[in-house]
């Protein structure tokens, strides 16, 4: 069923509004620093509402919806990681994060404790981590437009890419806060009217509870204990730290609304969770046996009044839209501050790397299509980028960051190298025919203990012996 001519319009309008704030933007956009970090001068409303709008992307809808039809409420229990993780980043580890200095990327945080190579490293990998995220909202994206036109997934995904290059390479980050924050407003109304009406036309909670299947209701469903927790695990640490996130704390004017603005978002998620999570589980009612992917977008096609669904579908959209845009962005800044700044060119202009960071959004759009179109499962692609992302990156600089005062630092730079590859490998290797599942310990659990083991032991034999060259800390300028 295709949208009718009012929807059509709505949608139309929503996606004129947000090229012209990326137009807006470019004319703000002066200097690489105002590409990157919009000239660190972010309110707190701002950055709450960026964070808010990046998070609730793809995955967070299209896939959460599809994971509730599948599985139950167990997938709350599984999710709330994310939740937590949030919180405690907002309360503990962003304003320590700000207090640093004048950091861009999450590799510039590490190269301040662990010298060039543990920037290097973690440059390179945050660089895919981010094109493989893109890749799922452009997936997630895609998926929308099918259910809205019937047209085939693989042109809309493209077609999807070029609109997010475009207002994105255009205005930096203005353009994803600009329209971040609108996205953020629509999403927050659409999402929730679209769960109000399913749950309504299901019959109310108590209807809906009496027919679903009590598998669906149970707190563990038929997920096994190993599974709950490695995706909870996956998800308290798959986006701890995650670049687009650092990007925004270091953004802001100062530590305080660094904190107020993460930690307030964190909340807000998880009233946002259960929204998605009810919305899912009324499609098991009301639509039978239908794709997973497209229960959340069939919901609104069938069950809205035009207007209503126009706008809905557009919150859809702002929803993946405002995520990919932040991870584009983010992917960018990785790719000039940690890959171009570093191997190819040291000491680039202001001009080149504003232009660079330009450039390269077009090759990273092209790159996130190939990645959505190779795996196409929104939520697996998601978990299996967040189980490499914990063991790796997170215990490191979550270590240096809480040892001592932010600007201090406590532990050995020639540790971090070694603890980021017996994590990753590990948490590779578990789980497969090599190794089996020891004691049933969840693969990303392995990689983290494996990480901070191999972590503290290179800092025992290493902390009185002058770093070489690649691991002499970097300095950061403060502010």
């Amino acid at each position: 069923m295709s949208l009718g001519t009012l929807d059509l319009a709505v949608l139309l309008l929503y996606f004129a509004v947000v090229v012209g704030l990326g137009y807006a933007a470019m004319r703000k956009t002066k200097r690489f620093d105002d590409y990157a970090v919009a000239g660190r001068r972010l309110p707190v409303v701002f950055l709450f509402a960026t964070m808010a709008a990046t998070a609730t992307g793809g995955a967070a809808t299209v896939g959460r919806a599809s994971q509730a039809y599948q599985a139950g409420i167990v997938i709350f229990a599984a999710t709330i990681g994310f939740v937590l993780n949030q919180i405690l980043s907002g309360l503990f580890l962003a304003p320590r994060i700000r207090a640093i200095g004048k950091l861009y990327t999450v590799g510039d945080a590490m190269g301040y404790y662990y010298g060039r190579a543990g920037r290097a490293l973690t440059g390179l990998f945050s660089f895919l981590y981010s094109v493989t995220l893109f890749g799922v909202q452009l997936l997630a994206m895609g998926r929308i437009l099918q259910t809205i036109t019937g047209l085939p997934l693989v042109p809309l995904t493209i077609a999807g890419s070029i609109l997010t290059v475009a207002y994105t390479g255009l205005g930096g980050i203005w353009a994803v806060i600009y329209t971040d924050v609108l996205q953020f407003i629509v999403l927050a109304f659409g999402i929730t009217t679209a769960a109000v009406v399913a749950v309504h036309a299901a019959g109310g909670i108590e209807a809906l509870t009496a027919g679903l299947d009590p598998v669906l209701l149970s707190p563990s469903g038929t997920w096994s204990t190993s599974q709950i927790v490695t995706v909870f695990v996956a998800f308290l640490l798959g986006e701890a730290l995650a670049p687009y996130f650092v990007q925004r704390f270091v953004a802001t004017k100062s530590p305080s609304d660094t904190r107020w603005g993460v930690t307030l978002f964190g909340i807000y998620y998880g009233f946002y969770t259960v929204v998605v999570i009810a919305l899912g589980m009324a499609g098991v009612l009301l639509l039978g046996n239908t794709e997973p992917d497209l229960v959340l977008t069939s919901i609104v096609r069938d069950y809205l009044a035009p207007g209503v669904k126009g706008l809905v579908f557009a919150a859809l959209l702002a929803a993946v839209m405002s995520t990919g845009d932040s991870i584009l962005n983010n992917a960018s800044v990785i790719f000039t501050r940690d890959i171009y700044g570093m191997f190819l060119r040291r000491e680039p202009t202001d001009e080149r790397m504003l232009a660079w960071a330009r450039v390269s959004t077009v090759a990273i759009g092209a790159a996130g299509v190939a990645a959505a179109l190779s795996l196409p499962d929104v939520f697996q692609l998601l978990i299996y980028t967040y189980t490499l992302w914990a063991p790796s990156i997170v215990p490191p600089l979550t270590v240096a960051l809480l040892w001592g005062g932010p600007r201090e630092r406590r532990i050995a730079p020639r540790a971090a190298v070694p603890a980021i590859v017996a994590g990753m490998t590990t948490t590779i290797l578990w789980g497969t025919g090599w190794l089996g599942v020891p004691l049933g310990i969840p693969p990303v659990v392995a990689g983290v203990v494996a990480n901070l083991l191999v972590l503290y032991l290179v800092h025992r034999a290493t902390r009185n012996i002058a770093p070489t060259a690649i691991f002499v800390a970097e300095e950061v300028e403060a502010g």
